[in-house]
């Protein structure tokens, strides 16, 4: 009898963990759209940040960061193929413009409808939405170059300091623990408690730095894909690595619901 009782609590827990199993469909969605809307982004990204001062000299850091990631392996070979797209940016005209803004705003619209459905939340309107998210894609490089800025200017300050080499390996973990903070207050759309906020960016920030401490171990010494699909295995590992990423993304905001609707009741 109490077998049954846990065996139906941890069904109802995986059910409203996984939105009904939804959770992996909704990881694919956003993962197909996330390989076709990568390159356009990185272009408006790198776009706006070379506008500002002495950002050139740092690039290949930044860029060298943003891969490793975003996408945790073969690493040369994607930027030996990225680097040509962004050199050609300027030159891309009006159809590549139009390129751009429509796999934006797919990829948008998708993230808002599902992120609604993880949350319990009323979706946003096209136009707000729109507006909401293009004005993150503005403000995004301008805050994430002068943290880069400030970043690179504490490392040479520090350096050789007993202080840094303690603070170093904790800085994916602070750092994703921000990101998802602000991630999962914009996408909700509605009122999260502060406590359920902090605690499921933390854990999805730890999950997530730990799949890819994981995903890069096992494709350096998983050689079968390398042998069999050659020189393109890369896109394989990295449309890997973008569905588990989403997967734990989507994950971490149904804990944020669960923990907020917990929190929410509790008298």
């Amino acid at each position: 009898m109490r077998f049954e009782k846990l065996k139906e609590k941890f069904w109802q827990l995986y059910n409203f963990l996984t939105h009904e199993d939804e959770l992996f469909v909704y990881a694919s969605s956003l993962s197909f759209y996330t390989i076709f809307a990568l390159i356009p982004l990185l272009l408006i990204v790198s776009s706006i940040l070379f506008l500002l001062p002495n950002f050139q000299e740092k690039f290949g850091e930044f860029k060298e960061i943003i891969l490793s990631n975003v996408i945790p392996t073969h690493i040369e070979m994607i930027s030996a193929w990225i680097d040509p797209l962004i050199e050609n940016s300027s030159r891309m005209g009006v159809v590549g413009f139009v390129y751009i803004v429509f796999t934006s705003i797919m990829f948008f619209r998708n993230y808002e409808y599902i992120t609604s459905k993880m949350f319990n939340s009323k979706p946003r309107s096209f136009f707000n939405s729109l507006s909401l998210y293009w004005t993150l894609i503005t403000l995004f490089p301008l805050v994430l170059g002068v943290s880069f800025y400030f970043a690179f200017q504490f490392r040479e300050l520090w350096e050789g300091s007993g202080f840094l080499s303690v603070v170093l390996p904790f800085s994916p973990l602070l750092v994703g623990w921000v990101m998802f903070v602000v991630l999962f207050k914009i996408s909700s759309n509605k009122e999260i408690t502060l406590k359920s906020l902090l605690i499921s960016s933390a854990l999805t920030s730890l999950a997530w730095n730990i799949a890819k401490w994981v995903f890069v171990y096992y494709v350096a010494y998983n050689q079968s894909y390398s042998s069999i699909y050659g020189s393109i295995s890369f896109i394989l590992f990295a449309m890997l690595w973008i569905y588990v990423s989403w997967f734990i993304v989507l994950f971490g905001m149904r804990i944020c619901e669960g923990l907020d609707q917990k929190l929410s009741f509790t008298p």
